[in-house]
């Protein structure tokens, strides 16, 4: 399924929305783009974030500013037995980068939120004591209107262009600039991987789809990944299993299985390659936290795929 263009509702009165959406099971896990920027906070739900190329898990607290038409979904993780993940909630904003008019990103006040609605096209995790205080200001942003709204936002945003605080989550790589109708390849190439991963995907088939040969597909993919077509692969495996592991209620075969994987000695070697540990260290290291990850956050350039949410 190809990302798919969606228009954000936005009445005529406002020049920017802020929404809070409630679903009953689940988020639709929609693998979608639009042409404004997006900063969501998740209230409650967990599962596996996808943006660009990134895979990670999340959990309630979550909070991320995707970048103008870069692809992305909040998937609530469905597990071997069958169960939905549960009651989901997301408090989202969304605005233009003309929203403030053309050219008002590039006063030189400005000049520091340019830079991060730049470094947004490739989607940026908010994390540590920023995050909290924008947790708490978002909440009430609902309760604002009018220039008070607006100058709310606008305070969000200068607060995260000041803040050190913040991930990048797809590869440079991935959202380097391409020509529309090749881009438009490499995000249907994507979303087909996303969709199928758990699955057994040939080289072949998606070269086919591509309307390449293997061979020119799989120089194409790591031009613009950065990355072979296989290790691609292997970690959106790694980063779905990541998730069931934490849950610490299924087995090891289990989850070798629903991630895609052809035996248990493959899921181990590759697993262990992708975070350093084994899926039984990794299970192991949440139950006396009651579940809840340890920091296994990194600071290189890695794509981070089982870091906290």
């Amino acid at each position: 399924m190809d990302p798919l263009l969606l228009r954000v509702n936005q009445p005529d009165t406002l020049s920017f929305s802020v929404n809070q959406f409630n679903y009953l099971h689940s988020f639709p896990g929609l693998w979608h783009y639009h042409p404004e920027f997006e900063l969501t906070l998740i209230l409650k739900g967990a599962g596996t974030r996808f943006v660009g190329d990134h895979v990670e898990s999340f959990e309630a607290g979550d909070l991320v500013l995707i970048g103008k038409n870069l692809a992305h979904t909040w998937r609530s993780d469905t597990a071997p037995d069958g169960l939905p993940g549960g009651p989901a909630e997301a408090l989202v904003t969304h605005f233009r980068e003309e929203f403030l008019g053309s050219a008002f990103f590039d006063i030189p006040e400005m000049l520091a939120v340019r830079g991060l609605l730049n470094r947004s096209a490739r989607g940026l995790k908010v994390t540590g004591a920023v995050r909290a205080r924008l947790t708490a200001e978002l909440k009430l942003l609902q309760d604002f209107s009018g220039a008070a709204k607006l100058l709310k936002l606008l305070h969000l945003l200068v607060l995260l262009s000041e803040s050190d605080e913040l991930t990048t989550l797809a590869s440079e790589g991935f959202c380097q600039g391409t020509s529309d109708s090749d881009s438009d390849r490499i995000n249907k190439v994507y979303a087909y991987i996303m969709n199928n991963f758990q699955q057994q995907i040939r080289l072949a088939d998606v070269a086919e789809m591509a309307h390449m040969s293997p061979t020119a597909f799989s120089r194409y993919f790591t031009q613009r990944t950065r990355k072979p077509f296989s290790q691609f692969l292997i970690e959106k495996k790694v980063g779905y299993a990541c998730r069931l592991l934490m849950s610490a209620r299924f087995s090891i075969l289990q989850i070798c299985y629903e991630c895609g994987f052809q035996n248990v000695s493959s899921f181990n070697k590759q697993f262990k390659k992708i975070t350093g540990v084994t899926p039984r260290q990794y299970q192991l290291t949440y139950k006396p936290f009651g579940g809840q990850p340890l920091d296994r956050s990194r600071e290189d350039d890695r794509v981070q795929v089982c870091s906290e949410g």
